[in-house]
């Protein structure tokens, strides 16, 4: 037997095989392929972080949002509560101030009459009974002006000219003398107090509620949201981040489930595709980018959430 001598031997062949492998792997479809699933799996798992992490602050700004429903419930039980004290005492005063001097004024309109009565009888009595009209005239002008005393005292203010007046100016003036009452005066303090607490409240969760926003998602955020602009949804965010890392890993797993040179190739037309797109928005934006006159595009727009 002789050996060809372009046979180099079993070791030569074997080194000849090792490079060859490395080669495929180093520059060939199964590196592209193990790369790009690398990459998949990496951008998977992130997207997984993130969802977490916007979860974990919905989290606890749902937990916050919820104390402070607490409190501002909690608040608004004490306000109703209080008003409804004060509607009850100003009705019981109203009530007792009207049943106390109800007597009074009832008086005064027989007063009234008997001193006009006797006035009346004083013009037209003659000579012989002019003293006993003049006697019973000065008790029922006395008698009157201290029922009159006595109402005013109790009611304050002016008293009506006429007795049919009465009854509505009774009313009216026992409305007044009851706001006046020092049980209503402190029910309305009370009201007060309340309402001041729930504002201090308000503004309290104001502040917090703009601290916990600024150490989840930053300080331009949060001002975006006090104001309204666009806040941020960590429950969305979350949901999108979950359906983007199901797809990535979709992908990959679909990937693994083909042969090395057909992943490779799908992998080159997905890549050709991207770049295309890419290629073709840029062609779009071109005649708005050298467009002349055109003030240059503000750069405060909105910040990209985590």
């Amino acid at each position: 037997m002789q050996r060809d001598p372009a046979d180099r031997g079993l070791d030569h062949a074997t080194a000849q095989a090792i490079d060859a492998v490395r080669g495929l792997v180093a520059d060939g479809p199964v590196r592209l392929v193990t790369d790009e699933l690398a990459r998949l799996d990496e951008e998977a798992e992130r997207a997984h972080r993130q969802a977490q992490q916007w979860e974990e602050a919905a989290a606890r700004l749902d937990a916050q949002r919820a104390a402070h429903r607490a409190e501002d419930d909690e608040d608004a039980t004490t306000l109703r509560r209080a008003e409804d004290e004060t509607a009850r005492v100003r009705a019981e005063v109203h009530r007792a101030t009207h049943r106390a001097g109800r007597d009074g004024w009832r008086g005064l309109p027989r007063a009234i009459k008997t001193e006009a009565a006797a006035s009346a009888r004083l013009a037209t009595t003659g000579r012989f009974g002019r003293r006993k009209a003049r006697a019973e005239h000065q008790t029922a002008t006395e008698q009157a002006r201290n029922v009159r005393s006595q109402v005013r005292e109790v009611w304050g203010g002016e008293l009506p000219g006429t007795p049919e007046s009465l009854p509505a100016w009774a009313v009216q003036a026992a409305a007044l003398r009851a706001e006046a009452d020092p049980r209503v005066s402190d029910a309305e303090r009370a009201v007060e107090v309340v309402h001041a607490e729930q504002k201090e409240t308000r503004q309290r969760h104001q502040r917090e509620r703009m601290t916990l926003l600024v150490s989840e998602f930053g300080p331009e955020h949060a001002r975006r949201a006090e104001f309204g602009m666009g806040a941020v949804n960590p429950h969305r965010n979350a949901d999108d981040a979950r359906r983007r890392a199901t797809l990535i890993r979709a992908e990959a797993d679909e990937l693994r489930s083909l042969p090395v040179n057909d992943a490779a190739q799908r992998i080159e037309v997905k890549r050709a595709e991207k770049e295309h797109t890419r290629q073709r928005e840029g062609q779009l934006s071109k005649p708005f980018d050298h467009e002349p006159r055109r003030s240059k595009p503000k750069r405060d727009g909105p910040a990209r959430g985590l």
